[in-house]
């Protein structure tokens, strides 16, 4: 059984990239940027996403849903490990003792629909036997330059007393990814800013809904932290729903009074969790996101923020609060700020939003608030690393850090 499906998945690719092969040829480019090979990739994630889309799931089936059949399904189809270049740099794995990082719950108060659990999740963190502990792990890249130079440069302590350091979320829905299938860009990242950047695999939904997200980014913001590195050195950076967690995290740290970061770097966010502006319906034809109603129990946003409440609308209130949709957070005397986002991509109305909620806030700042529009790119177009346009942003990434 097990050849046959693996046989139909091969059959099917083949088919897959015979059409687009053939489209591209005949029709010529669905963009005037697009190679063949990134059309082939475009054609097969494409299917695949809209495909599943397509599956009509309502509140009336609400009880029958298995949310761990739905983790294990994203475990099975996660995005696929990617690699650094040697030639950029290398990295190790490390481990953070959440119950040794000191939280005060108390500062969780104010915080909207996040309090509660988040001082739930921090309480349950403390509760654990010594062999039950919870842990985070992530990676600490390191660009080549700093290999050469610094030894201990592995260990995940600053090198000297004003080190600036990047804490990299990833994006994926909140439901896919990791630090490994992100070290093609975090790699790329770390290497045009000459900086050591930490990327941690947090909790995924929707086995682990909302806030478990923020509560874990939080904790490693505190872990590097408390390992020396401070506050104002810290630079946070993310795709996708990692652009909506580094946004939250952002406000929840601002709200509890940590001193202000060094700038923020948003690859394609998602800010906004209820969103419905016209791009995601004018760029559905090129962008590769599935885009699910609110009205379903399997749309992502559900998924991520309350897996199996019904439709509601206080449940999209909720979600519309600034640490779960922060586009609709206050952003004056935010942290400087770099957006890329691709012209072809459904967000691209939300993110454009974004930057101008950014600027409206402040006034006196617009030159800390930069946008950068890619023509003809789609959603997180840096992961498709070979991209012109992927390595021009990464080099503009490079230059915004180090300009900080």
């Amino acid at each position: 059984m097990e050849i046959l499906s693996k046989a139909s998945l091969a059959a099917g690719i083949a088919a897959s990239v015979a059409k687009s092969t053939i489209s591209y040829y005949v029709r010529g480019p669905k963009c005037a940027s697009w190679p063949l090979w990134f059309q082939i990739k475009h054609d097969a994630i494409h299917s695949v996403v809209k495909k599943s889309a397509h599956r009509v799931v309502t509140d009336d089936e609400i009880d029958s849903i298995d949310f761990a059949e739905i983790a294990a399904d994203n475990r099975k189809y996660d995005l696929p490990v990617s690699e650094i270049p040697p030639s950029m740099g290398s990295f190790e794995r490390g481990i953070i003792d959440v119950s040794a990082v000191p939280i005060d719950t108390q500062a969780f108060a104010g915080t909207g629909p996040a309090e509660k659990e988040l001082v739930s999740l921090t309480e349950t963190d403390l509760s654990k036997s010594s062999s039950e502990r919870r842990q985070i792990a992530f990676d600490i890249i390191v660009p080549t330059t700093l290999i050469v130079t610094a030894p201990s440069a592995f260990e995940c302590k600053p090198l000297n007393s004003n080190e600036h350091i990047i804490l990299y979320l990833h994006g994926g829905g909140y439901a896919l990814g990791s630090a490994a299938s992100h070290r093609g860009l975090t790699g790329r990242l770390a290497f045009q800013s000459n900086l050591r950047c930490v990327a941690i695999d947090y909790r995924l939904a929707p086995l682990h809904p909302y806030p478990a997200q923020l509560h874990d980014a939080f904790i490693a913001l505190q872990y590097l932290v408390q390992q020396g590195f401070q506050p104002e050195n810290i630079v946070l950076a993310g795709d996708s729903a990692g652009g909506n967690l580094v946004l939250a995290l952002t406000m929840l740290l601002r709200h509890i009074g940590v001193p202000q970061l060094r700038g923020l770097v948003l690859f394609s966010p998602w800010p906004d969790l209820v969103s419905q502006r016209p791009s995601i319906r004018q760029n559905d034809k090129f962008d590769y996101l599935a885009a699910i109603p609110h009205e379903s129990p399997l749309c992502q946003s559900r998924l991520f923020y309350a897996p199996g409440r019904p439709y509601s609308q206080e449940l999209i209130a909720e979600m519309a609060h600034p640490l779960v949709s922060p586009i609709n957070g206050d952003f004056k005397d935010f942290p400087p700020t770099l957006i890329q986002v691709g012209d072809k991509e459904m967000l691209f109305d939300d993110i454009s939003e974004l930057h101008h909620n950014m600027l409206a806030a402040n006034p006196d700042r617009h030159g800390s608030f930069i946008y950068e529009c890619y023509a003809d790119m789609l959603h997180v177009f840096h992961q498709f690393l070979d991209l012109p346009a992927a390595q021009e942003a990464f080099i503009s990434a490079g230059k915004f850090i180090k300009g900080l």
